[in-house]
């Protein structure tokens, strides 16, 4: 006979399995439908076909950016051989790519079944995608995927590796998860400028960790913090990152950069909040069943230090834009990655402070029937939230009114009259479906705008133009 748990169980992995179907797999159908954008995707490509993978790599570290791995990923794209199919392969493997690495990380911090870390994969999958700022520049546009999802991925692995060299004893295998976690911390600096800061601190919290509570000082980890401010080095003092950042004006300024990143942190963290309140139920509930020897010894600080960390750690992530470029409205997909690492720290904390109050302080927030009552409003609520969420709305609208496969006809048929075409000016038809899930930018009516050239040189053409 199936006890009350057991049915417990039961029933919550199948409705997040249910919210999967609804959230993951319309993201994951959006895929086969995917294209290279005309922003970027097509100059990195014919860079690559026509003077290399290793010139062009560094020249866009000498003339325009410090991300210096970044560089090497966007001209080593497939498209320079004409594979298209690696644009919908994408995609997929970052939706099962970001799913993955949280379950590797729960692994490291909980003594949890794989099912549980199913679940909390899952959940905190379909929780980032529900409030991602702009699906077209999270999965799907390939040159800022390699900048923001990639590293997601990569910091996340990091931490869970951080977190298993720590408790691992001298091996060669701790060794190997010494070079592999050195390796990381290389190539996710030079990523994007947003993890110059975070890497370099998240080791400097490990670091702070050993040496506050355990009164030692690990060469593997100081080793390690030398590896990230070379790298840092690299990505901050390329000839690239001074001719951007002297671009605009307000490019350097620490003033303005310091209010900019808090006021917009606050601005999203209220859109952020009624999901992430919900979730934040079913999370209580969980611990509710939870015992001690769940938690490993990160659990187990001052929740204040934790709290602080993060609430001062988030607009950090917004600093590099707005110091670096000087520009006020910030892109959304950096809004995207803060919003990952803003959910990755809150649920921590919260599980942090939690612990605290039930060993520290004998307070139990997780009984009565005040939870059961919650719970049960969050289980009402959530299907409203879902269907009223715009990625969602976005998603099955692209899907149900067939706009995503009328695009990727449109932009199929486009690719062909090029090529037969035996005109050096090449004049193509606008698009007509265009789903805002998948679409960043097109070509333009004029032939001198650097997205027409960039295609027009792939495509070995003098011009291709939008008909007016």
């Amino acid at each position: 006979m199936n006890t009350t748990a057991d049915t417990i169980r039961r029933w919550s992995l199948t409705g997040w399995l249910l919210l999967a179907v609804a959230i993951v797999l319309p993201l994951i159908a959006l895929s086969f439908y995917n294209h290279p954008s005309a922003a970027d995707d097509y100059c990195f490509a014919y860079m690559t076909r026509d003077y290399g993978m290793w010139y062009s790599t560094k020249f866009y570290y000498d003339k325009w950016t410090g991300r210096y791995f970044a560089s090497l990923l966007f001209h080593a794209t497939p498209l320079w051989a004409g594979w298209l199919w690696y644009y919908q392969l994408l995609p997929v493997l970052y939706v099962l790519g970001t799913g993955w690495s949280f379950y590797f990380l729960t692994g490291q911090l909980f003594r949890i079944s794989k099912r549980q870390r199913f679940i909390f994969s899952l959940a905190f999958l379909i929780l980032y995608i529900l409030l991602q700022e702009s699906l077209a520049e999270g999965f799907f546009w390939a040159t800022v995927s390699y900048t923001y999802i990639l590293p997601q991925i990569l910091t996340t692995l990091l931490i869970g590796l951080l977190v298993q060299y720590e408790e691992a004893p001298a091996s060669p295998r701790r060794t190997l998860t010494l070079v592999a976690c050195a390796a990381l911390v290389f190539n996710t600096i030079g990523l994007c400028e947003l993890f110059v800061l975070l890497v370099p601190g998240l080791l400097a919290a490990f670091l702070g960790y050993r040496l506050v509570f355990e009164r030692k000082i690990d060469w593997g980890l100081a080793l390690l913090m030398g590896i990230a401010l070379v790298s840092c080095y690299l990505a901050l003092e390329s000839p690239g990152v001074k001719v951007r950042q002297g671009s605009n004006p307000l490019g350097g300024n620490l003033v303005y950069s310091v209010k900019t990143a808090s006021l917009t942190t606050l601005r999203y963290a209220w859109q952020w909040a009624p999901l992430t309140f919900v979730f934040s139920i079913f999370l209580l509930f969980w611990f509710r069943n939870t015992s001690a020897d769940t938690f490993r010894k990160y659990f187990r600080i001052r929740p204040w230090v934790g709290w602080l960390v993060w609430m001062g750690l988030t607009p950090v992530l917004y600093f590099p834009y707005f110091y670096g470029v000087g520009i006020d409205g910030v892109p959304v997909r950096i809004t995207n990655s803060v919003n990952f690492f803003f959910l990755v720290g809150f649920f921590y904390n919260l599980l942090v402070g939690l612990l605290w109050l039930r060993e520290k302080k004998g307070i139990r927030l997780d009984q009565g029937k005040a939870l059961i009552l919650v719970t049960s409003l969050a289980l009402l609520s959530l299907p409203v939230l879902v269907l009223r969420n715009s990625n969602f709305r976005l998603m099955v609208s692209d899907l149900k009114n067939g706009t995503a496969r009328e695009y990727d006809r449109e932009l199929t048929q486009r690719y062909a009259d090029i090529r037969a075409s035996k005109s050096d000016t090449v004049f193509v038809k606008p698009l007509k479906h265009i789903p805002l899930s998948l679409f960043v930018e097109d070509i333009r009516e004029n032939p001198a705008f650097l997205w027409n050239k960039c295609e027009a040189t792939y495509f070995g053409k003098k011009a291709i133009i939008i008909q007016p």
